[in-house]
C-alpha cells in the first residue's frame, strides 16, 4: 500500500501526465505479453472508435498500425482494454467517457469480444453520491466496466468482473457497483480493523487530514464524513483490471490476486 501512496502524491495535476502515470504503472503490473499505448481501436470493416488514452493490447501478434498522421492503429482483436482518463469527474466528462465506449461497441471484432472500458479519474468535480448518481443514469452500454475515482477513494463497476477479486463479501444487489476505500482505524498492535474506519476530526477546517505520514481526503458521503484511502482504490482497479485480462485469455488468476483479502478489500458500498 506504501507504494501506491507514493505513485498517487502528484497524479492529478496535469492531464496528459496522469495518462502516462497509470500508463507506467500498468505496464509494470501486467503480464509482459500485453502492451500498452495509447490511439484508435479499428476492426476491418474500416470502422474506427474515438482516441482511446491508454490501450491494453496483446502484443504476441503483430500489436498496432502506425498510420501516415502518426495516429497508432489497434485491431480490435488484439485489443483487451480501452481506459479513459480524466483529471476531473463530473457529469460532462462521464457523458464523453459513455460516448467512447458506445463508439468502441460498434466495431465488429473477426473473433473474440469486445475490449472491457474502463474509466479513471482523479479529481471529483462533485461529491460521491452525485457522482454515483449520473454513473448509475448512463445507459447500460455506456456505463465503463471497471472505474476508479482515485483522490476520493471511488471503484466500482459490472460485478460480474469484480466478484471474483471480492468474492461474498459484496452484499450490495445491485448488478453495478458503487463503492468507497474509507481509511481503517488500526487496533493497539497496528493492525487494520475489518469495517472500522478512522473518523476525520469533529469541526475539521481542512478538507484532508495527515495520518501516519500520509495525506487523506475528508469525503462527504451522505449525511456522514467519511476519511477515504486513494492509494487503495487504485490497486483494488489494477487488481480487476489484471484479473479480467487473465479469464479474456484463459489463464489462472494471476499470483497477486491471492495476496488481497480481508482489508485491503474492504469497502463502503454506496
Amino acid at each position: 500500500m506504501d507504494i501506491f501512496n507514493k505513485l498517487i502524491k502528484h497524479w492529478g495535476e496535469r492531464g496528459r501526465e496522469n495518462e502516462l502515470s497509470l500508463a507506467r504503472l500498468l505496464e509494470n503490473l501486467i503480464p509482459r505479453h500485453y502492451g500498452v499505448g495509447s490511439g484508435m481501436v479499428i476492426d476491418c470493416h474500416d470502422k474506427y472508435s474515438q482516441q482511446t488514452d491508454i490501450v491494453v493490447f496483446d502484443q504476441a501478434d503483430e500489436p498496432a498500425f502506425l498510420a501516415q498522421s502518426n495516429q497508432v492503429l489497434f485491431p480490435v482483436e488484439n485489443v483487451r482494454a480501452c481506459i479513459e482518463v480524466k483529471t476531473t469527474v463530473n457529469k460532462e466528462e462521464l457523458k464523453e467517457s459513455g460516448s467512447k465506449r458506445a463508439s468502441l461497441h460498434k466495431l465488429t471484432p473477426m473473433q473474440g469480444k469486445h475490449p472491457l472500458f474502463h474509466f479513471v479519474g482523479y479529481k471529483p468535480g462533485q461529491y460521491p453520491d452525485t457522482i454515483s448518481r449520473h454513473l448509475r443514469a448512463l445507459e447500460d452500454t455506456q456505463k465503463p466496466d471497471l472505474f476508479c475515482v482515485v483522490d476520493i477513494g471511488m471503484i466500482g463497476g459490472r460485478k460480474d468482473l469484480l466478484q471474483p477479486v471480492f468474492g461474498d463479501t459484496l452484499v450490495g444487489t445491485d448488478d453495478y457497483v458503487i463503492a468507497m476505500t474509507c481509511l481503517h482505524a488500526r487496533d493497539a498492535s497496528g493492525q487494520r480493523q475489518l469495517g472500522v474506519y478512522k473518523e476525520p476530526p469533529e469541526d475539521f477546517t481542512e478538507p484532508r487530514i495527515l495520518h501516519d505520514g500520509g495525506s487523506y481526503p475528508i469525503v462527504a458521503l451522505g449525511r456522514d464524513w467519511k476519511v477515504a484511502e486513494p492509494s487503495r482504490s487504485l490497486l483494488i482497479f489494477c487488481a480487476c483490471l489484471v484479473h479480467t485480462l487473465a479469464v479474456h485469455d484463459g489463464k489462472p488468476p494471476p499470483a497477486s490476486s491471492h495476496y488481497l483479502s480481508g482489508a485491503t478489500l474492504d469497502i463502503v458500498e454506496i
